[in-house]
């Protein structure tokens, strides 16, 4: 019985800081989703005033699509964080050099055009990991954006993948970083990608500066089902 109610304090710890997770990135995007709004809002109000001219209403134009593309992608990224924490990842054993390829070879050209090196570190042989594909895409993405945007030319941003204990180790980290305090738009993304990540039982560590994101897996063979933070026992 001791047991039995140790296991269930346990679980009620864990669901309850999973929530608690949850409601802190769901203000976090809110917070995020309020400033396009807000844009939108006094751009359509300025477009309608007799005071302003074509070019005027063309230039609010545009601005107002910006700002709804970009509060269409928040509000997009809102319903993948309530999916990633209420369902459970498609979970299946995956060739990950196969599925980094085209990621590695579409961002190198990125960064050069920018001035930015991508060094990649893979182990010559690596085992099938265990993890839903988009929900491992979805964080190399969110990861080597950011990365990115915090370095400055002439940096580099540097992606290592390791195994240990049964696990593989993916390492996203800025080389030649910029000072700069992430966004909100940022910082959705991020807890995104950790719920994304958490829900295939990996473990997730970020850190700003130096801006630093670091993935764990289970490798195929020794990986047991996945289950959302949500789910009861």
């Amino acid at each position: 019985m001791h047991s039995e109610t140790a296991v269930e304090g346990r679980s009620s710890g864990v669901k309850s800081e999973a929530m608690g997770r949850f409601c802190a990135d769901m203000a976090e995007g809110l917070h995020a989703l309020a400033q396009p709004l807000t844009i939108l809002r006094s751009a359509v109000a300025a477009a309608g005033s007799p005071k302003v001219d074509a070019n005027g209403q063309r230039r609010y134009l545009d601005i107002s699509n910006q700002q709804v593309e970009r509060a269409c992608g928040l509000f997009e990224c809102l319903q993948d964080l309530v999916i990633a924490n209420q369902t459970e990842a498609d979970c299946e054993p995956f060739d990950l050099p196969a599925l980094l390829a085209p990621v590695i070879d579409d961002q190198r050209t990125v960064l050069r055009a920018a001035g930015i090196e991508l060094r990649v570190t893979v182990p010559a042989e690596l085992p099938p990991v265990q993890g839903d594909v988009a929900r491992t895409l979805q964080p190399l993405f969110a990861a080597l954006k950011i990365a990115a945007s915090v370095t400055s030319p002439g940096g580099a941003v540097e992606l290592a993948i390791a195994t240990n204990n049964g696990r593989v180790e993916l390492t996203i980290r800025s080389i030649g970083a910029q000072a700069r305090p992430l966004n909100s738009t940022e910082r959705l993304s991020l807890a995104l990608a950790e719920a994304n990540i958490r829900s295939q039982q990996g473990d997730y560590q970020c850190s700003e500066e130096p801006f630093r994101v670091s993935i764990q897996l289970k490798l195929a063979s020794l990986a047991g089902p996945a289950t959302s933070d949500f789910d009861s026992k």
